[in-house]
């Protein structure tokens, strides 16, 4: 009976560890591009919506300003 216990109990200490349901839920996988918007959201597999945190915004790539018509004009045209 001993014995039995003691199996019983190596067993359940030995099968702790950590794991997670959702590969986005593991801190390690935080910054993966398919754990973070807008990649997720098709899923909802989102490291912050699993883990109960605020919504982060999207990271908005910004795309370079279009040069401005016109803007090498000198003294002598302006006057024109």
């Amino acid at each position: 009976m001993k014995k039995t216990i003691f199996l019983l109990a190596l067993l359940l200490v030995g099968g702790c560890s950590d794991s997670y349901r959702y590969p986005c839920q593991d801190p390690a996988n935080k910054d993966k591009e398919e754990c973070n918007r807008p990649a997720c959201e098709a899923d909802g597999m989102c490291y912050d919506l699993l883990n109960g945190l605020p919504e982060q915004e999207a990271s908005q790539v910004e795309e370079p300003a279009a040069p401005a018509a016109n803007c090498n004009k000198t003294e002598e045209s302006i006057g024109e």
